[in-house]
């Protein structure tokens, strides 16, 4: 085990842990460089597949099949044991997303939630959040609530108004680059505004169960090469999406699809067809 007796005390405890000195400065330099390659080739259309913040964050979505520095931190050995902690060896990949709050933005681009409120047919989620900057309070650390992941989830309890203001006991996980930090499914957090004119760049890499869909098409976009290198880490890909019905996919989803046209979720899901499931949940 990479994580000792007391750190995994301390997870169950509180809901969340930071691992420091997780990547070296080498390889920090290729992900931030690949980073802001990938950025520059998909410009506008940066994210476009995961959630929108209105430009408050610079985005990447899906990063699982566009580079090898992504295919390494998918099973880097830290984040497969904080999913295996978590779920279990059925863990699955959900998401992985690159995050980086405009600098000098005053407003908080996310309200306090829990991530496996958005899949209540997960019995676990987990996010492994890798630091490619130093995260401070101004520059928008995660704030986190300790221990709330024993409780209800924030949007059981909390307005909109609500979840955007300070949370009793809430911390900043202040780190530096290189750390990895482990958010229980079921922990109240929340990204937070970067006030700073410095970048706080940051990969978000969520795991979920089995029935639990993806956040976006992922089996479908890994090449037979990819897979090859993965190796036994292919048993970490989810199923396709078409295997779900609309009921499965994430809170945020079915919500827009109570409200939209079906192609709405076609244009937000990179290359899933989930317009017979959408037809067959109205």
């Amino acid at each position: 085990m990479l994580t000792s007796n007391e750190q995994q005390e301390f997870y169950w405890e509180n809901g969340y842990l930071i691992i420091e000195n997780v990547l070296s400065e080498e390889r920090l330099k290729r992900i931030r460089d690949a980073a802001e390659q990938r950025l520059l080739f998909e410009g506008d259309q940066s994210g476009s597949e995961g959630a929108n913040h209105e430009g408050l964050v610079r985005r990447l979505c899906n990063l699982f099949s566009i580079g090898r520095v992504w295919e390494e931190l998918a099973v880097e050995p830290i984040a497969l044991e904080a999913a295996q902690l978590t779920i279990g060896d059925d863990c699955r990949w959900q998401a992985m997303n690159f995050h980086d709050p405009v600098p000098g933005e005053a407003e908080a681009h996310q309200s306090i939630h829990s991530d496996r409120s958005f899949f209540p047919k997960s019995i676990g989620y987990i996010t492994v959040i890798f630091t490619f900057d130093d995260m401070t309070i101004e520059n928008g650390a995660t704030r986190i609530v300790p221990g709330s992941h024993k409780g209800p989830w924030p949007r059981e309890v909390l307005n909109t108004e609500e979840a955007y203001k300070a949370i009793e006991g809430e911390i900043y996980a202040v780190c530096r680059a290189g750390s990895a930090i482990f958010v229980h499914g079921d922990v109240w957090h929340s990204g937070r505004a970067n006030s700073t004119q410095s970048t706080r760049r940051a990969l978000h890499l969520g795991f979920s169960c089995p029935n639990a869909a993806p956040q976006y098409e992922i089996a479908g976009n890994l090449t037979d090469e990819i897979r090859s290198r993965l190796g036994d880490h292919c048993k970490l890909i989810p199923n396709t999406l078409d295997d779900f019905g609309l009921e499965d996919l994430p809170y945020y989803y079915r919500v827009a699809a109570a409200s939209v046209e079906e192609n709405f979720i076609n244009s937000v899901i990179d290359g899933a067809d989930i317009s017979k499931a959408t037809r067959d949940n109205k």
